[in-house]
């Protein structure tokens, strides 16, 4: 009886020498994902390795310039370090301004909400004097 080919026949053999820690991790994929053999999860690590590699955002074509232009200025290696370091500084730059207007905006609706409860008070005051 045959067994079932792959796909697509294996034509390059590429002898790639691990660390023993490569190979366990290697292992370990293997078995979690029930693959009879090495060659099998390597297969299945290159097919994974271009799968994610497809699912990219694209992102618009004004922040890409902008993006570029950080990479050429030096500032980033590459578009994916650009791209962290533009979502870095923009994470910290609203930090810094929620850490700045959050306690202002916090004492202006303290103090909003005493104004009403003072015009509450004067006016149950004054309804209780006009005897209303």
């Amino acid at each position: 009886m045959r067994t079932a080919r792959a796909p697509a026949p294996a034509t390059h053999f590429l002898g790639v020498r691990l660390s023993a820690e490569e190979e366990a991790l290697l292992e370990r994929y293997r078995s979690d994902h029930e693959l009879p053999n090495r060659s099998e999860a390597v297969r299945s690590l290159v097919r994974l390795a271009a799968e994610s590699g497809a699912a990219r955002v694209e992102l618009p074509v004004t922040l890409r310039n902008e993006l570029e232009e950080i990479v050429e200025d030096g500032y980033a290696r590459d578009l994916e370090s650009a791209l962290a370091l533009a979502v870095a500084l923009g994470l910290g730059e609203l930090v810094r301004t929620h850490a700045e207007r959050l306690p202002s905006l916090h004492e202006r609706a303290r103090s909003a909400a005493d104004r009403r409860s003072g015009r509450k008070r004067a006016d149950r005051e004054g309804r209780g004097l006009l005897g209303r």
